[in-house]
């Protein structure tokens, strides 16, 4: 049973989202008793993850058990049109490139289950949607013959104000994730009206080609024009008002040249 728990994610009615809240949680507390909690000794395989996604794949071979909630992507933004499968792929507008990005995450009911256990490690275990404590976002880039041919990960803009302060150091870790070496990094000069934050000014883009791969990593830190850390007309805190993000493309370099 596909976890009813989604529609609360997706703004459904207050309603609809206690039913699917209440069937998840009822589904979750028989799976504990029946001994399904996943634990370290079990020798579990690890469900599959955007890293595990070989270029090109067709979406008919995705796993659309554990790739889930497929829609338009936006390039970093909210998800746009629920498409239901990634074989719907076509409903999504290509961008310049021709590639339809499309955005999904992962299946979360095993750290649902870790949650209604209050099982701490279980949770750190499952909670897949995160690079270093950094909540993310996925989308897979898709050609008009239904073949992957790339995919990007972001920073969510809506984390916690504190956690998403540091979402710009991400990019390290996209940047190991290829090795350390190899790297064309530029440092790109502040538009009009972006200042640092606490004398950090961060706005870098790195590039990278390896084993047929063009990888991007973008990461940023500073505040946008009309953000600041106090309200210059009240004096008091701008709450969540910067621009703290990392974001990762990596694409076959065959399909940038078609």
């Amino acid at each position: 049973m596909r976890r009813a728990g989604k529609i609360a994610r997706r703004g459904g009615h207050a309603c609809a989202r206690f039913a699917g809240d209440l069937a998840h949680a009822v589904r979750a507390l028989a799976l504990i008793l029946a001994g399904a909690l996943p634990n370290p000794a079990s020798a579990q395989q690890p469900p599959p993850r955007i890293w595990d996604v070989q270029l090109p794949t067709p979406v008919s071979d995705l796993p659309e058990e554990e790739f889930v909630d497929p829609a338009c992507g936006t390039n970093g933004g909210p998800p746009g049109l629920a498409i239901g499968t990634f074989e719907r792929f076509e409903r999504c507008r290509p961008e310049a490139s021709g590639l339809r990005e499309i955005a999904f995450r992962y299946d979360d009911e095993l750290e649902f289950i870790a949650r209604a256990a209050r099982d701490p490690d279980a949770i750190a275990r499952n909670n897949a949607m995160v690079v270093l404590g950094q909540p993310v976002t996925l989308s897979l880039l898709i050609d008009r013959s239904g073949l992957v041919q790339g995919y990007r990960i972001f920073t969510d803009p809506h984390a916690d104000e504190d956690l998403r302060a540091q979402a710009y150091a991400v990019a390290i870790a996209f940047k190991a994730r290829f090795g350390t070496d190899g790297w064309a990094c530029a440092n790109m000069p502040a538009a009009e009206g972006e200042t640092p934050i606490l004398g950090a000014f961060v706005k870098e883009r790195c590039e990278k080609a390896a084993d047929g791969l063009a990888i991007t990593v973008e990461s940023r830190h500073y505040y946008k024009p009309g953000q600041a850390m106090l309200d210059p007309n009240t004096g008091l805190p701008m709450v969540n008002q910067f621009e703290s993000s990392a974001r990762l493309q990596v694409m076959r370099a065959e399909a940038l040249g078609k």
